[in-house]
């Protein structure tokens, strides 16, 4: 495929596409940042002011939505030389991900909550959809404006509130807070319309999700409204995988985390992979589970008995990697694996008129994968972010020539 570069109309032809659900060959006709049209043949476009690109031989997906990214760096696990850079536009474009929801992460007091919001307007006019939680892991809990409900009501990119459950470091045992926090969540969606999200970090204490069941029965909050993530824990470590499976069945939506990989060194985790396979297994829905990078923070590095030998950043490539997993592994169809990314996201954030699916009037948004499963291209709003496997740098710094003697861009 190849394109000409920025352009009032595209026509995508040929291409074998996954709205998620697979609807075989179709062309897609992209205008003004949207799909315009979809069909078996709209040869009828195909005329001078209209790029055309032929997109035979690989399939379309929607873009990836990742409802928990570390955008400027997560953790600290090892002092101030376990400080992880924060993510480049071209970072996510090259793992398919055009939506991203970025979080604070355990440095909070130096990467704060307005320093992540100026991320999201960097990434934004880089030409993705870039979104935030307020709040952090202790309550109560930061905000931006004079609560984390103003935060929501009346900053566009805020989603809802990110806060810790059952976790060591940050016990937030005081039920109370909890409580009021999650009203003000109640009160935010009321007041907005928003998904007022309550995305709560999970943690290994033994009370597990027993604090979101309290929610539930004593506020009557929607399980809908609340995202537990970090659940793929093993048994040993925490009930919480247990728990996040009866939490679904009630109606919730439970996040597994790419970073908690047993295979990637974290004894504590279960594969994205292993998880989606048990709770299907188990009678969850399909349409309940999601999951998410938590990525860009340090992850530890074990040699073959456990012993440590280092640190690593996680990447936002694990998304794309353990969606292929998911296909290759616990034999979960494409159409299937790809909702765990996208449409199921897309209604939990509130977003499913704009994300997540690939039909006329739904934001044009696209990842291109080759026959091997590779990004071969990526679409955000109607213009290209890869080609080629590449990406196209954005904004003020991307790379220019300048001519030697006349100090001028070419």
């Amino acid at each position: 495929m190849t394109s000409t570069g920025s352009a009032l109309l595209r026509l995508l032809r040929g291409a074998d596409v996954y709205a998620p659900e697979h609807v075989g060959r179709r062309d897609i006709l992209v205008g003004g940042g949207r799909i315009l049209q979809m069909g078996a043949s709209l040869a009828e476009f195909a005329h001078a002011g209209i790029e055309v690109v032929d997109v035979g031989g690989l399939r379309l997906v929607p873009g990836f939505v990742d409802q928990h990214i570390h955008l400027l760096g997560g953790g600290d696990a090892a002092g101030p030389l376990g400080r992880v850079a924060e993510l480049t536009p071209e970072d996510l474009a090259l793992a398919g991900i055009t939506t991203a929801v970025g979080v604070v992460g355990v440095e909070m007091e130096a990467r704060g909550l307005l320093l992540l919001l100026r991320k999201v307007h960097e990434l934004t006019r880089a030409g993705l959809t870039a979104l935030m939680y307020t709040g952090s892991f202790r309550l109560p809990a930061p905000c931006m404006l004079t609560s984390v409900r103003a935060d929501v009501a009346f900053i566009d990119q805020v989603m809802g509130v990110k806060t810790a459950v059952s976790e060591r470091f940050y016990p937030n045992q005081d039920a109370a807070a909890l409580m009021q926090l999650a009203g003000e969540m109640l009160q935010a969606r009321a007041m907005t319309g928003k998904a007022a999200v309550l995305h709560c970090h999970m943690g290994g204490m033994a009370e597990g999700m027993a604090p979101l069941f309290e929610l539930v029965e004593r506020l009557g909050m929607p399980p809908s409204q609340i995202v537990p993530t970090h659940v793929n824990r093993t048994a040993a470590f925490s009930p919480v995988f247990d728990h996040a499976m009866r939490f679904a069945r009630l109606g919730g939506t439970i996040d597994f985390s790419c970073c908690v990989s047993h295979r990637d060194g974290n004894p504590t985790g279960v594969d994205v992979h292993d998880a989606v396979r048990q709770s299907l297994d188990a009678g969850v829905p399909l349409e309940r589970l999601s999951f998410s990078s938590d990525s860009n923070v340090p992850a530890a590095v074990r040699g073959a008995a456990g012993e440590l030998l280092g640190m690593r950043v996680v990447p936002p490539t694990v998304l794309h990697r353990d969606l292929m997993r998911i296909v290759h592994e616990a034999g979960v169809p494409l159409a299937q694996a790809l909702t765990l990314i996208t449409t199921n996201v897309a209604r939990g954030l509130g977003l499913q008129q704009r994300k997540g699916a690939l039909r006329p009037g739904m934001d044009a948004d696209l990842v291109a994968l080759d026959a091997q499963d590779r990004i071969h291209a990526v679409m955000a709003g109607g213009e290209w972010l890869v080609q080629g496997g590449r990406a196209i740098p954005r904004g003020p710094f991307a790379p220019v020539r300048v001519h030697a003697a006349e100090g001028t861009r070419t």
